[in-house]
């Protein structure tokens, strides 16, 4: 859905106060290799991170939850990585949190052209119309923002400059991120925005413009 922008909405998305991941892994040296909670300590992120696992009572020294229901204080931004069937209820309970920003990595929703994940996004787009909860994704990689200590690749730069950058694809922006850092550009933000079943690159853009 399109509709005038209110701009507190993308402090959110690009300079959170807390980031929650669901899905965060049990192993540990897994979630530092590969993992989003270990993609925000290693990139210098510095609000507040809640990993969400049912199995596990912290993930890299961070007090882990088994929901985001569970969360004793409010969430900014909350990034989900889990298998595809179980994105519907995590989204749920991220609306009924009051979560601001939610970004589905996740991806096997209607970009594979099947019956079962264009019938998954469509439930996605129904629960996200039950509450405030504004949506990147499903599948992208979201949020690159050096000031806010975002990045969806560690190796990106944490020098802000000047540049804009708003993607479908996330390997694509992860390609065009690396050549433009080689050739010295440096980028304020950048997100990989995927199937845009909510946000979408009109919105980002007239953030941009605005900015």
């Amino acid at each position: 859905m399109t509709e005038p922008q209110n701009n507190q909405i993308f402090d959110y998305i690009f300079h959170p106060n807390s980031v929650a991941v669901i899905g965060a892994s049990s192993d540990a040296e897994k979630e530092k290799k590969t993992g989003w909670v270990g993609k925000l300590l290693q990139f210098g992120y510095k609000g507040k991170i809640f990993p969400i696992n049912p199995k596990v009572k912290e993930v890299l020294g961070q007090k882990a939850y088994a929901s985001i229901e569970d969360v004793p204080e409010s969430v900014d931004y909350a990034i989900v990585a889990v298998p595809r069937q179980w994105v519907p209820r995590s989204l749920a309970e991220c609306v009924s949190k009051g979560v601001k920003v939610v970004h589905i990595f996740t991806a096997g929703f209607s970009e594979v052209g099947t019956e079962v994940g264009v019938a998954l996004q469509q439930e996605l787009g129904k629960i996200s119309q039950t509450g405030d909860t504004r949506i990147i994704g499903p599948n992208c990689m979201g949020v690159y923002s050096p000031s806010g200590g975002l990045s969806f690749d560690i190796r990106f730069p944490k020098e802000r400059g000047s540049i804009a950058f708003i993607s479908q694809t996330g390997v694509g922006a992860r390609r065009l991120i690396q050549l433009a850092t080689g050739r010295g550009l440096r980028f304020s933000k950048a997100v990989s925005y995927g199937n845009a079943i909510d946000l979408n690159v009109i919105d980002f853009l007239e953030y941009a413009v605005s900015d």
